[in-house]
């Protein structure tokens, strides 16, 4: 009889031993599972049932000769060659050594962190340690003092009973009381805990499958936790910088400096590990492509050495254009195209994720030209994200896009012939006037149906219901304030159509009910029946801006006096319509705007120079010389933006001197030590308290252009309908107009006769 071959071994050190391994190196922490860090609480939970001398789990260790790359909870921890790591456990024994060593310990996010745990040992309680324990005598209000102060049980017990005794009066019970209750907390230090250990001959792929077979009730590895393991042994330096990457991606650069930052998604590293895999092995399911990373022959049904540097060499290729910058953004920049404008318009992280692959196959293995690549894609993120095309099965549908790439000839025309025919096959005719209006019969406030259709207003220059300001200006994720510049309104307001007998979210919400109008318009119209806020507002319109708003808002003719059911029902195939033309706005078959000159560049500014639309300033607060305050250089740019108002609009191009050089606005930035945000927001500020925060927010917009490294301000003003006067640093109020490329003040009989010819 054959005899099982075991390959682990049973040990129960105490506490202290393990954690005086890990201070040796000895012991260390892979990344065998998902980083996670527990709640304060799980940690308070952990001391009481080791206090109370339960059941408190127990480690899986792994004894490898190979140098396995670890995170180690001890800050001055130093990785040796020979190691034994632990593969199940982690959080527990961080949680152990963090408290008992009194250290902080490093979380997910790269910050330190204290872990702090309160005892009473009169109670027996313990608390996570906050104000009300920390400023109770009776707590300890860090237990972790109690092994890493430095002092005697002795002597920590007799300062404890001495502090307390201050407050209260204590007997002769309770003191012994005390000094037990410490003394059970401090012995912790000898708890044993129940360690399997496995043999250093498994590999790595053998140890993440018995993880996966004994413990079902934590977190499950996926093929993406192995493949970051695989990293972790075969190349380190590759998951650091998809760690770095997603670092970096959460929070804006605080110097100004290249970052992956961006309003729409700050991925996990194994999000952009699914990238890399994609564009280096072609492969859209994990489990796949790591059979395919660790170097499995699939005929001979084994593992070998050649195979698996052969494909993680593909794997690094992948994951530098991956990681890239330029590419990044220059994505980033599609999805922006496409009509969407932050994350809030996003629904599926996958499609977002995917579409990068995508791009980066467009660009490196078929070598298809920036604006070109730019244009297909835009049209292709519009189409998978009004579809889900990246829901339900993801990987399997991913996989099969790949496939698609691999059986056409590589050129550029193939590519976007091929991107063309799927959103043809997606976006037929019968989707248009059949599915895309089914689909609308929702409620839901997070539906891609819905953002298809912001993304449509976006991408047709649409203004809000009511307002001459673009919905796409008041979507602007750097713009914030104590109200949302823009509402979705209910047309049919909720308080009305409950006294008409509606009731539910899926009746009350519908798609098809609500709106984009601004703030203050949403305020007035309240809970008035339709046929009583609509016709007042919408007579203010003129006859176009009507034509205008029916179209985009997808209102029915006389809607306001239909039934709610029947105006829905209509509404839903107007909304499609209106998500149509916006698609075909990236075709070139529907013009944008709808007669509103579009926003010009940087370099159609240059071409121009300075004239009655134009006008060029090198800063916006940074004097040229030191004999100019700061103040004359503000006013200078408040001068231009109320000119344009008072004439016939115009750009204000800031980081341009007037010879047309190219500056750049990072001494601005510097001068204040501020991010483009913050530089956005004063300058709004600036404009606001020289003319008024109603004329501002319908008649400036501040955005940014980068030409050749140098970040420029342009400030886009709207012709003012009535005569717009600006606060001086002299405190006086002044009316100005543009005179040829000039500024000009009027005043007298001169502004009494412009203002009636003008406005």
């Amino acid at each position: 009889m054959s005899q099982t071959t075991q390959r682990f071994s049973s040990e129960t050190p105490p506490i202290h031993h393990l954690i005086q391994e890990i201070d040796m190196g000895t012991l260390g922490l892979p990344d065998l599972q998902r980083p996670f860090v527990w709640k304060r609480s799980r940690i308070r939970d952990l001391f009481d049932s080791l206090y109370k001398g339960f059941p408190a789990g127990y480690f899986l260790f792994w004894n490898t000769q190979k140098q396995v790359d670890s995170h180690s909870i001890g800050s001055g921890t130093e990785a040796r060659e020979s190691q034994k790591m632990i593969v199940d456990g982690q959080q527990r024994l961080t949680s152990l050594y963090a408290v008992m060593k009194g250290k902080p310990i490093i979380n997910e996010a790269n910050e330190e962190q204290l872990i702090k745990i309160a005892f009473n040992p009169l109670t027996e309680e313990f608390s996570v340690a906050n104000a009300s324990s920390d400023n109770n005598p009776e707590f300890i209000s860090n237990i972790s003092d109690i092994w890493a102060s430095g002092k005697s049980q002795h002597s920590f017990v007799k300062d404890f009973i001495k502090q307390l005794g201050t407050t209260q009066e204590l007997d002769e019970d309770e003191e012994d009381r005390i000094a037990a209750n410490i003394h059970q907390l401090e012995n912790i230090r000898n708890y044993q805990f129940s360690v399997l250990v496995l043999s250093a001959e498994l590999d790595v792929d053998t140890v993440a499958e018995i993880f996966q077979r004994i413990n079902a009730g934590g977190i499950p590895l996926n093929s993406a936790d192995f493949i970051l393991t695989l990293m972790s042994v075969y190349w380190v330096e590759g998951r650091h910088q998809l760690e770095d990457f997603s670092r970096r991606a959460k929070i804006p650069s605080a110097d100004h400096s290249a970052s992956p930052y961006n309003v729409f998604h700050a991925p996990a590293p194994d999000q952009m590990l699914r990238v890399a895999v994609g564009l280096g092995l072609k492969r859209g399911v994990l489990q796949n492509a790591y059979q395919v990373l660790r170097g499995r022959d699939p005929v001979e049904k084994k593992v070998k050495e050649d195979l698996r540097d052969a494909r993680f060499t593909d794997l690094k290729d992948a994951q530098a254009k991956v990681l890239n910058l330029t590419d990044w953004h220059e994505y980033i920049t599609c999805i922006k195209a496409a009509g969407f404008r932050s994350k809030s318009m996003l629904t599926s992280a996958n499609n977002f994720l995917y579409g990068y692959l995508i791009y980066l196959v467009g660009k490196h293995e078929f070598g298809v030209e920036r604006r070109t690549l730019r244009n297909v894609m835009s049209r292709w993120f519009f189409m998978s994200a009004l579809t889900g095309r990246y829901t339900g099965s993801p990987e399997t549908v991913l996989e099969a896009d790949l496939r698609r790439f691999q059986q056409v000839e590589q050129s550029p025309d193939a590519f976007v012939q091929l991107l063309d025919t799927l959103i043809s096959n997606q976006l037929t005719e019968d989707y248009w006037r059949v599915t895309l209006p089914e689909q609308l019969d929702s409620s839901s406030a997070y539906s891609p149906y819905l953002f298809g259709y912001h993304a449509a207003l976006n991408l047709l220059g649409a203004t809000a219901l009511f307002s001459k300001v673009r919905i796409s200006d008041l979507l602007d994720p750097a713009v914030s304030g104590t109200k949302s510049p823009v509402e979705r309104h209910h047309l049919f307001p909720k308080a009305y159509l409950r006294s008409l007998g509606f009731s539910g979210t899926y009746r009350l919400n519908q798609i098809a009910n609500y709106a984009f109008v601004e703030w203050a318009d949403n305020i007035a119209i309240s809970d008035n029946a339709p046929k009583d806020y609509f016709p007042d507002l919408f007579n203010g319109l003129t006859d176009q801006e009507k034509t205008n708003a029916s179209y985009w808002h997808a209102l029915p003719d006389q809607w306001h006096n239909l039934e709610y059911l029947d105006f829905i029902a209509q509404r839903r195939k107007l909304i499609a319509d209106t998500i149509r033309d916006g698609f075909k706005v990236l075709t070139g078959d529907v013009a944008p705007n709808k007669g509103a000159k579009p926003e010009p560049s940087v370099a159609e500014l240059l071409a121009d120079m300075e004239t009655l639309r134009i006008e060029f300033k090198s800063t916006a607060r940074v004097p040229l010389s030191s004999d100019v305050p700061e103040k004359v250089i503000n006013e200078s740019v408040i001068k231009t933006v109320a000119a344009f108002m008072n004439s016939e609009g115009g750009t204000l191009g800031i980081g341009i001197s007037d010879d047309g050089d190219l500056l750049g606005i990072q001494p601005d930035l510097d001068f204040k030590k501020q991010d483009l945000d913050g530089y956005q927001n004063w300058l709004s500020t600036l404009f606001m308290n020289a003319m008024g925060q109603a004329v501002v927010a319908k008649g400036v917009n501040i955005r940014f252009e980068t030409v050749e490294d140098c970040v420029v301000c342009l400030v886009d003003v709207s012709k003012s309908s009535s005569p717009i006067y600006a606060d001086t640093i002299k405190g006086k109020e002044t009316f100005y107009i543009r005179v040829g490329n000039t500024t000009r003040i009027l005043s007298g009989a001169e502004l009494v006769k412009y203002t009636k010819d003008h406005f």
